[in-house]
């Protein structure tokens, strides 16, 4: 079993090209011995973004706290505490604050 407190994870700035105002928790990863999925965290500062991106993994996305849009595709939606939005593989994906709040979600990816 690996434990570990948010408070207790640095933020590390999202230095990806197309991404402003964001940082990341790395809250279970390889080294904690996760076999299959990793958890991360984000925070993105009011107006903050994700870059309009796509990979080859799906990811899994709960809202913890504040307010933003997710961009799928040719969609945006408003998103806020308590929402779960699964973005499949290869399909471009943009999370964004809103101007007065910051949006903060967890992000679980396979490894």
């Amino acid at each position: 079993m690996h434990k570990v407190n948010v408070n207790s994870v640095p933020d590390s700035q999202v230095k990806e090209e197309g991404a402003a105002g964001t940082k990341i928790k790395w809250l279970i990863n390889e080294k904690d011995g996760a076999p299959t999925f990793l958890m991360r965290q984000f925070t993105l500062e009011a107006n903050g973004h994700t870059p309009y991106h796509t990979h080859d993994w799906e990811h899994e996305v709960y809202v913890l706290d504040g307010a933003g849009t997710v961009r799928y595709e040719d969609r945006e939606e408003a998103i806020g505490p308590g929402d779960a939005i699964l973005i499949p593989p290869n399909q471009k994906h943009q999370f964004r604050a809103s101007s007065n709040r910051e949006l903060k979600f967890l992000c679980i990816v396979p490894k």
